[in-house]
């Protein structure tokens, strides 16, 4: 066999399997809904979501969204696996199949290589070791975005990215957990989050610091940077090498977060009160 010829095979079945993907879209478009490419778009950006995130997220009741789930995977459009621990299985999450993902390529009007998807990248993505922090850090911004569209209208998360989309934008110089923007009546908060459960030194927080210190004079700084802890034992210790920069900085448990995510539970580096998240970049301005 020559060099050449696996590869000409290898482009055929691309080819043939793109073709037959596009044909199974087709078949399945009829039931397809803006809510269903909506969540294809999410698990492209967010990688993976568990149903209480995308319920969060998407639907009017959990077992709406237990259903709907159910049904796109039974389609191929997502894949989704219940991680074990030494406890027991987990939540299912949730995350592209290779019909999804055409689905996403199509839906914002892009090539499908751009979309990220790889095959064998599904298992790869549940069992990975960052699993946890990641469930978390999306864990926090499905909470805010469901507690904004059910309870006060006048708040809406317009916007939320992740990792990836945040290193792009700020070339790797700084790595936070995820992006969001928020819209109230007074105007608009952008801000970031820095999820730390525990694992992070003390040299860590200051390299963070010392790279967000850089950042604050970029035009693209967001307002606030947010650091979550898992206790405030914790968030007491670590508050004591997060200032030093221009840019307003406040902490909170994630606890204190997930119970009231429009509530007054950040504190300021500069404060001794707690405040709600849309009041923060007042703090920073003045």
């Amino acid at each position: 066999m020559t060099g050449r010829a696996l590869p000409g095979r290898t482009r055929y079945a691309a080819r043939a399997s793109t073709r037959g993907i596009r044909s199974k879209i087709q078949r399945v478009a009829a039931s397809l809904t803006n809510r269903d490419q909506l969540i294809c778009v999410d698990l492209s950006e967010h990688r993976v979501l568990t149903t209480q995130q995308l319920y969060e997220l998407h639907f009017s009741s959990i077992q709406r969204a237990r259903s709907r789930l159910a049904r796109l995977h039974q389609l191929g459009i997502l894949w989704r696996n219940r991680p074990r621990t030494h406890l027991g299985s987990l939540p299912w999450h949730y995350t592209l199949d290779a019909l999804g993902a055409q689905i996403v390529a199509e839906h914002l009007g892009i090539e499908l290589r751009t979309v990220g998807y790889r095959e064998d990248r599904k298992r790869t993505l549940v069992d990975s070791p960052r699993l946890g922090h990641a469930r978390a850090a999306n864990g926090f911004f499905t909470r805010l975005c469901f507690v904004a569209r059910t309870t006060d209208r006048s708040l809406r998360v317009v916007e939320w990215r992740g990792e990836s989309w945040c290193a792009r934008r700020w070339q790797g110089h700084v790595r936070p957990d995820g992006f969001a923007r928020l819209d109230h009546p007074g105007g608009s908060l952008e801000f970031v989050l820095e999820l730390d459960l525990g694992t992070e030194n003390r040299g860590r927080l200051e390299d963070k610091m010392e790279r967000y210190r850089i950042l604050a004079r970029a035009t693209t700084a967001p307002d606030v940077v947010l650091f979550c802890f898992p206790s405030e034992a914790r968030e007491a210790s670590a508050r004591s090498v997060l200032g030093g920069t221009a840019m307003p900085v406040a902490t909170a448990t994630l606890d204190r977060h997930l119970a009231d995510p429009l509530g007054a539970v950040w504190l300021p580096l500069d404060g001794d009160r707690r405040v709600c998240l849309v009041d923060l970049r007042d703090r920073g301005s003045t």
